[in-house]
């Protein structure tokens, strides 16, 4: 298996629509495929990870490469690994703002603005800090004996990366709704969308 990391600049701004139908895009292609990862979207950037077999991931990228909505890509890693950092995550998803960052240990003088390639490129530290907030423990096999309460918090962690994930996803949702009203009637193929969100934030 290979994890690959990159970063691009959104061609033009997403819509909360646009990212509601990206994510659910990539729900459906990376759990046809066996691919996982996480998306950090903000200030018009992503910075996602993806990891799976070689041939899928390597595909992944390449379309990802080709695709009219992505300017600017910069591969950060290829890297063989043996398991998965984000095996929970078809495709998790955090949206970059000010008070998430401010929320972060570490981060605190990160801002929103400095979320672009070309910072980002340039601080590995940063782009570490976030992905650790949605990476799955890793026990050592040879490590048996691990101290139970740290066990423990490590998997509560996790739990709050996956409840802060589910709540980006519903906040999506409902902001896209909101800008359709604001066009008109909720058309049938948004209707279908906000659905097949739903269904996959119940686990349908």
């Amino acid at each position: 298996m290979i994890q690959i990391s990159y970063l691009s600049r959104a061609s033009a701004p997403f819509s909360a629509e646009q990212l509601l139908a990206l994510l659910q895009q990539c729900h459906a292609n990376n759990t046809a495929r066996g691919v996982t990862g996480m998306l950090f979207y903000g200030n018009g950037t992503f910075l996602q990870v993806v990891e799976g077999e070689d041939a899928a991931v390597d595909e992944l990228v390449d379309r990802i490469a080709r695709d009219p909505r992505h300017d600017d890509i910069r591969i950060l890693s290829r890297k063989a690994i043996e398991r998965r950092e984000h095996p929970d995550w078809t495709m998790g998803f955090e949206r970059v703002t000010e008070s998430g960052l401010r929320d972060i240990a570490g981060l605190r003088d990160f801002s929103e603005s400095d979320f672009t390639p070309d910072v980002l490129a340039a601080r590995k530290d940063v782009v570490d800090t976030l992905m650790d907030r949605f990476r799955a423990p890793h026990w050592d096999p040879l490590v048996r004996e691990l101290d139970a309460k740290d066990k423990v918090l490590e998997h509560l962690r996790l739990a709050l990366a996956r409840q802060r994930g589910r709540a980006a996803f519903a906040t999506l949702v409902i902001e896209s709704i909101a800008e359709a009203g604001r066009k008109g009637p909720l058309g049938e193929e948004h209707q279908r969308l906000c659905e097949s969100a739903l269904k996959s934030l119940r686990g349908g």
